[in-house]
């Protein structure tokens, strides 16, 4: 007799008959938001219904791999749900701790083809910004040539005139500091990142750069002595290692709002597509200020975060957990708290697709999750076994429907 009989063996028939009608819903994407609940409480109160619980799936789906502790998952669901109880009454859908619901990538659960859906390669969707005739990193320097950027190039930049300006070396680009020089010109080049790819800068005084998906930064390519700040401007989303300079403060600008520091650490989001621009320290000290009003300004010390509302123009600060805003340099997609609508628009920028979404019932669906380097396929199956939908690619448009 095998192992899954010997469990059911152990189980008495009239538990049997409710739960495995649960499973069988939650397999099949019909279970409501109750029974849901009354299916985890089942699965975690004994080893043998999770036992159960695993051979169902493996049955339901054979290509499906298995191979998670139930036990770690168990303390970390947990862990989660008491942190839960800190934040505003939402129908949360707990994605990295949801052992039971199949949703384990953290720590060594997956799906393979648990849905009908392929993928098909095709022609890559361009976002509709700046330099969109091409999907590469471009930069555009001074003198209005520009250069594409490959990550496996091993070159130097150079401008019309033949002058180095920069070395580009292993999916970063170095800044040349030219201290003999006598110009006091203040000249601006441009770097695009397009959406699905990541890139570092350094900058002539050192100060490094990583920017995200879908950002563009405005620099000087040298900063030059006749200016009292080392000023730069940042379209998307970038974490500044800003060399110290007691002199010169190092100013970011992002629209409506200035972040300026000596010497730290720090991530700025300023995507048009935010309802906020937010600035996260991570180490030093910054100051954040709006450009109309900078005697108005806010300091923060490691681990807090300044939010200017677009809409009603209002900064605030808050503690938070760092790790959440900095953790697309790991390739990591930490989801806190969006909506699915939210999610989507972050997910267009890390893997260059475009969704259209026809079920508008799940925008306002709300999500906790994480996600470390996965592909986009797998994370969308991951959702959808939390909050059932479908969805068709075309090419790198993703249709999603109820």
């Amino acid at each position: 007799m095998s192992k899954l009989y010997h469990i059911v063996d152990k189980l008495t028939i009239s538990t049997m008959k409710s739960e495995i009608i649960l499973i069988d819903k939650f397999l099949k994407g019909t279970i409501s938001s109750k029974e849901k609940l009354e299916l985890k409480k089942w699965v975690l109160e004994d080893p043998d219904h999770l036992e159960l619980f695993k051979k169902k799936i493996e049955k339901y789906n054979p290509d499906s791999s298995i191979n998670f502790d139930a036990e770690k998952a168990y303390q970390k669901f947990i862990t989660a749900t008491k942190a839960k109880k800190q934040t505003p009454r939402l129908a949360y859908r707990i994605l990295k701790y949801a052992a039971i619901f199949g949703l384990l990538f953290t720590i060594g659960y997956q799906v393979n083809e648990y849905t009908n859906e392929e993928f098909v390669n095709g022609q890559v969707a361009k976002p509709e910004n700046a330099f969109d005739s091409t999907d590469q990193i471009v930069i555009t320097l001074a003198d209005g040539s520009q250069r594409v950027l490959s990550a496996k190039d091993e070159n130097q930049i150079r401008d019309k005139n033949g002058n180095i300006v920069a070395k580009n070396n292993n999916n970063s680009l170095s800044f040349v500091s030219n201290e003999s020089s006598t110009s006091e010109e203040l000249i601006y080049n441009e770097i695009y990142i397009p959406y699905g790819e990541k890139f570092k800068i350094v900058l002539s005084d050192g100060t490094t750069v990583h920017l995200n998906s879908g950002s563009k930064l405005r620099f000087p390519q040298q900063f030059v002595n006749s200016t009292a700040e080392r000023k730069v401007f940042l379209e998307g989303e970038g974490f500044f290692e800003v060399t110290k300079n007691a002199k010169k403060p190092f100013i970011v600008n992002a629209n409506d709002i200035d972040v300026k520091v000596l010497g730290t650490k720090f991530n700025l989001s300023s995507y048009d597509t935010n309802e906020s621009v937010t600035a996260t320290l991570v180490e030093g000290a910054v100051s954040v200020y709006r450009n109309s009003a900078p005697e108005e300004e806010l300091r923060l010390s490691p681990s807090y975060q300044a939010s200017y509302n677009k809409k009603d123009g209002k900064l605030d600060k808050a503690v938070v957990d760092t790790e959440i805003y900095t953790a697309w340099m790991q390739d990591k997609l930490i989801v806190n708290n969006l909506k699915f609508s939210e999610i989507l628009v972050k997910l267009e920028r890390l893997y260059d697709v475009k969704f259209i979404n026809k079920a508008k019932n799940l925008d306002d669906e709300v999500f906790k999750g994480e996600f470390n380097n996965e592909d986009l396929e797998t994370v969308l199956k991951t959702i959808a076994l939390s909050t059932p939908f479908n969805y068709e690619k075309n090419n790198n448009v993703i249709t999603i429907s109820n």
